[in-house]
Formats: structure tokens, sequence, C-alpha cells
């Protein structure tokens, strides 16, 4: 695990367009849900899927084209009147997290390089 300092220096990408992703319930079926933000520790996603805090998953995704299956589990939840925010933390994994925390760096260029042009 990270330390808090660690987990500081790692950077969250949040998406402004809409990222959709399927959750799976370790041993149930999977439900889409929508990526608001994620690292390479972990991801905030919405639903109105009911689960509970410390439920197991695996969270799939594409990120650049390169798809990604995730395990985690649901560390905080945020109820709105429409929809839940999860916070899901990704299960310790080096070789996926280096995969992740390179998709992420090359998201975050490619989302950025139209700025970086206009300067």
């Amino acid at each position: 695990m990270q330390s808090r300092e660690n987990r500081r220096e790692l950077f969250r990408v949040s998406f402004t367009e809409t990222v959709w992703g399927k959750l799976t319930l370790l041993g149930q079926g999977g439900v889409t849900v929508r990526l608001l933000d994620i690292s390479s520790q972990g991801a905030l996603v919405e639903s109105d899927l009911e689960l509970s805090t410390k439920s197991r998953l695996f969270l799939d995704f594409k990120l650049n084209s390169v798809p990604f299956s995730v395990p985690g589990t649901v560390i905080r939840k945020v109820v709105h009147p429409e929809f839940t925010h999860y916070g899901i933390q990704f299960s310790e994994n080096r070789e996926q997290f280096n995969q992740l925390f390179r998709e992420l760096n090359r998201y975050a260029i490619r989302k950025a390089k139209p700025y970086l042009e206009m300067e």
C-alpha cells in the first residue's frame, strides 16, 4: 500500500467525455457504470447499483483503446437522489499498475496537446 504522501504524488485523470466501464461483483453479473475519474490506484464511478463498502469487484474499461480488467474494493459511497458515486481502490498488482500508469500518462498528454500547440 502507498502511504498518504505517496498517493498524493499519483495524478488522477478526470474525464470530460463519457467513459463507460463494466463493474462485476465477484460471483455475480456485471453492470455498466460511468467512470468519472481514475488513477493508477483507483477510480470514481457513477451507478444506480446498490453496493456496500468493502464489496469486492472487477472494473473493466478501456483507456486509449487498451482494455483493463482491474480487481478492486469499494472504499467510499456517496448517495445522490438519482445515482450513487463509488470510490474503488484497486488491488495491488505491479504489472497492471505500471501499464495503467503509462496509459494515464498517454491520455493526459493527448488531452493537453491541443492546448500546448496553441501557445
